[in-house]
């Protein structure tokens, strides 16, 4: 299934739905702010290619997560280069392992805040509503 941005959808697909699969939709558009008719593409192309599909904001999110893990890595590196310039001064040492603290600290939110994303991700594809 070729994934173009700005295809042009020219087949139409009628579903029905019971009334609980029915409110769960609604729900679930109303807590997202995404269309119906998006939740329902974007749950049928991560059935048919199997993975997720990010919808434009989460992969902006992402990409910002990413950034900034890039940048906590370059603070790593950083340390990292004055340590070892500092190796024989003992109190400046100390302050550098205090800042390693702190960074690491802020690395684990990140990957705490990545991990909320994924599972936003995840809860916005369409819920299961009893069977087929």
């Amino acid at each position: 299934m070729p994934a173009l941005r700005h295809q042009k959808r020219s087949e139409t697909f009628r579903v029905r739905l019971t009334d609980h699969e029915h409110d769960g939709l609604l729900d679930l558009a109303r807590r997202t702010g995404i269309p119906r008719s998006k939740l329902a593409r974007k749950a049928l192309r991560e059935l048919i290619t199997g993975g997720v599909h990010l919808l434009e904001r989460e992969q902006l999110a992402a990409l910002e997560v990413a950034r900034q893990l890039r940048l906590i890595g370059i603070n790593l590196n950083q340390i990292a280069k004055r340590m070892n310039q500092l190796a024989g001064d003992r109190d400046t040492l100390v302050q550098v392992r205090q800042e390693n603290e702190r960074l690491q600290s802020a690395v684990m939110e990140s990957e705490d805040h990545w991990r909320g994303l994924v599972v936003m991700a995840r809860t916005r594809a369409v819920p299961e509503y009893g069977h087929d």
